[in-house]
């Protein structure tokens, strides 16, 4: 037994000198004492004695600590908050001052410069207006006129690489080290489709050179093909910068797909300094934006432009313009136009313009399409080849396939252009003027009677179709409406007509001239009933059959003499 309580106090005693001084916790109670008496206060608590230098604190300092159990760390922590260190030696724990904290490195900066100049490879002249860019980053700079160029890039974390590109140059890739430095680079005229990727050499990590290759057919190939695109357009002059213009023709073979951008104006763009390059699948310019291309919905405040294939919707407030072809609908409160083909649906309150057209133009004045197969609908409607209908005003074709209704329309080869002189049953002056072609042709028509009991003026107009039998005969079926002044002109605002269907057999006498001669139907639709001469006014000087009321019918004639 003796034994076993020998054993328990050797351990007790073990496990009290084993114990830190600083972990071991306290009970105190100090209040309004000075600094000196209170750090002795604390050791005898725990039974320690403190050991420092007094130039290292105010021992006359009055302090107070509430009555509290803690650590003789955590009450020593609050008294000096960091500014002194502690160090157990046996039974004393010495006070000495804190080291200072190691100072933090410098943040890295959110950016960084990169800084060079490009040169021509053969000739060492600088090259201005060439593009330097990081397709990954979405960023981009132009070199000015001594071809320096500073392009700002946000980490430097990883150096990443610049590409250079330069209208009639090599494209060229450059791996940047970790300290780029400035760089020369040096770019050789040449007309290669592939990209060259080089990096820096270890002899000379600043200096890019390329091998010179030439070709003069794809010269004429480029040259052909950069007379048409966007930034040569009218407007396309008038709303992009010179910067803008210059960066798309140095990367005519860079573009980049992305969901969704937002832009203010064209350089003001989530898409950054390369939206020029990016297709978008929807895209909003709150005045207007410049883009790759358009695989879903562009809205515009004012303009849209882009540079390759519209599929989907490209809706503006005043204009669209696509350097492709269009899939789709363009809609703009002026101006409509695709480079290429349109296939689907041009709108616009003025004027609508495509290569090929397959669908429909709409428009408040001019439609224009180098080749139409659908309908042209506005003012004014142009076509060199026409497969469709146009209906217009004005309606004009090179060639056409297909049928327009207009007062005017012009087909320049195969169409129908006649001015005739003609008689009638009920007026024996006439003039038509018949354009179109064989198909569908409109007439215009003009005629007057001067005989004192039947005097009448009318103006008309009408639509004809021509069934040819031989080289020299043909069948032509006419419908026209006249509006009649009975009696005298000022009755010409009375709400009188006649509607009138003709079945003429036409004979082709010459290549200027041809007769034509038929029957006719006609009906009467007078305002009132008009008295001349003392006696009511008749239309023609024979019997005619009542329709209703005052509405009449005949069976007439009709001879011409028409001139091509």
């Amino acid at each position: 037994m003796r034994h076993y309580l020998l054993l328990i106090l050797l351990h007790l005693a073990v496990v009290s000198r084993a114990q830190s001084i600083l972990d071991q916790s306290i009970h105190i109670k100090i209040t309004q004492q000075p600094l000196g008496r209170a750090l002795e206060i604390i050791g005898a608590a725990g039974k320690f004695t403190f050991s420092y230098n007094s130039t290292i604190l105010n021992k006359d300092s009055v302090i107070t600590l509430p009555e509290q159990t803690n650590t003789v760390r955590g009450i020593l922590d609050k008294l000096f908050n960091g500014r002194l260190e502690y160090h157990e030696d046996g039974r004393y724990l010495i006070l000495l001052p804190a080291a200072p904290p190691k100072a933090l490195p410098p943040p890295e900066p959110k950016h960084y410069l990169i800084t060079g100049v490009i040169l021509d490879e053969v000739t060492r002249e600088k090259v201005p207006d060439a593009s330097v860019y990081d397709p990954n980053r979405m960023i981009a700079t132009l070199s000015k006129e001594d071809g320096s160029f500073v392009i700002k890039l946000r980490s430097s974390a990883e150096p990443g690489s610049l590409t250079i590109s330069k209208e009639f140059y090599l494209d060229t890739t450059i791996h940047l080290p970790g300290d780029a430095g400035r760089l020369t680079i040096l770019l050789s005229p040449a007309f290669s489709t592939s990209p060259v990727t080089l990096s820096p050499q270890t002899t000379a990590p600043d200096t890019i050179n390329i091998v010179l290759q030439a070709d003069s057919a794809q010269i004429k190939t480029i040259l052909k093909n950069d007379l048409v695109r966007v930034e040569m357009t009218g407007f396309g002059r008038l709303l992009l910068s010179s910067r803008l213009k210059m960066q798309s023709l140095n990367l005519k073979k860079l573009f980049i797909q992305r969901p969704v951008q937002v832009s203010l104006l064209p350089r003001l763009s989530t898409n950054g300094a390369l939206n020029s390059q990016v297709t978008n699948k929807f895209s909003v310019n709150i005045v207007g934006g410049y883009s790759g291309g358009l695989e879903g919905v562009e809205l515009g405040g004012v303009f849209n432009i882009d540079r390759r294939k519209v599929m989907g919707v490209q809706a503006a407030g005043a204009v669209n313009i696509a350097g492709d072809t269009v899939a789709g609908v363009q809609m703009a409160g002026v101006y409509n136009r695709a480079i290429d083909s349109m296939k689907g649906v041009q709108a616009a309150g003025a004027v609508n313009v495509a290569r090929n057209l397959n669908g429909v133009q709409l428009s408040g004045a001019v439609n224009l399409a180098n080749h139409a197969n659908g309908a042209q609908l506005g003012v004014i409607n142009i076509t060199r080849h026409l497969k469709g209908f146009q209906l217009g005003v004005i309606n004009i074709a090179d060639t056409s396939d297909g049928a327009s209704l207009g007062l005017f329309n012009f087909v320049r080869h195969g169409g129908m252009h006649e001015i005739s002189l003609f008689a009638d049953e009920f007026a024996p002056l006439n003039i038509a003027y018949k354009s179109g072609n064989k198909a569908l042709y409109t007439i215009l028509l003009f005629g007057m009677n001067p005989t004192e009991d039947r005097k009448s003026w009318y103006t008309g107009f009408g639509i004809g179709h021509r069934f040819p039998i031989n080289n020299s005969l043909a069948i032509d079926l006419e419908a026209s409406s006249l509006h009649v002044a009975p009696v005298e002109w000022k009755n010409y605002s009375h709400n009188t007509w006649i509607q009138r269907l003709n079945l003429n057999l036409r004979w082709q006498a010459g290549k200027w001239l041809s007769f034509s001669a038929g029957p006719s139907v006609a009906l009467y639709n007078p305002d009132r009933v008009y008295t001349i001469a003392g006696h009511e006014y008749q239309p023609v000087p024979y019997s005619t059959f009542t329709v209703s009321g005052n509405n009449i019918g005949w069976i007439g004639w009709h001879a011409a003499i028409s001139f091509l």
